[in-house]
């Protein structure tokens, strides 16, 4: 092994990690090839290990940094904890904005505890809060008339502005039968269909 890789390997290794390395890591494979194969040894390498070690052994470019290293654990310790890094799609990406997103709350094993910004939002809270369905102080009867007009819009509403007839002053006599016929027939389907 090249003296850079290993002097490398070193620097992103804790010292106390030195005798006794993690056997997933790099330096334990070198100090497994050393101890097996190393200078005085009497075992010959045979072919396969030598391709063994040639792939299993990284190079000097292989490695991460230090730097790297620490931000990569850390980002990590992150997203055990129920934190993730909110980033931004461009055309190169991503770009990391900075804030954390909480994404699951104190109970790690309950599915029904994931947060986002959509669901757990201050501003998405205040629209379904202002929705007839749930605003405080409504009648029952006034929710329906509110959320009934709404819907009729809907249905109503394409014919009265979409409509061939929607530069005559019959367009909306003729959006409100449209509105009807189609209740109507999607009465008379849902009857048919069981």
């Amino acid at each position: 092994i090249e003296q850079e890789t290993l002097e490398k390997l070193l620097s992103i290794t804790p010292r106390e990690e030195w005798e006794n390395p993690p056997e997933r890591s790099y330096l334990y494979a070198v100090k497994t090839y050393a101890e097996a194969y190393g200078a005085g040894k009497a075992t010959k390498m045979g072919w396969w290990d030598y391709i063994a070690m040639k792939y299993i052994l990284p190079g000097t470019d292989d490695l991460e940094t230090k730097k790297s290293n620490d931000d990569f654990q850390k980002r990590e310790d992150l997203r055990m904890a129920g934190k993730v890094a909110m980033e931004v799609p461009v055309a190169a990406g991503w770009v990391d904005t900075g804030a954390l997103i909480q994404w699951k709350g104190k109970e790690p094993f309950a599915g029904d505890l994931v947060q986002t910004p959509v669901t757990d939002g201050r501003w998405s809270k205040q629209y379904i809060a202002n929705m007839a369905f749930y605003r405080e102080g409504l009648k029952p009867w006034q929710r329906g008339i509110e959320i009934g007009m709404a819907h009729g819009y809907f249905l109503i509403g394409p014919f009265v502005s979409l409509g061939p007839l929607r530069n005559t002053p019959e367009a909306a006599t003729v959006g409100l039968l449209c509105g009807c016929a189609i209740i109507g027939i999607v009465s008379v389907g849902g009857l048919i269909f069981g």
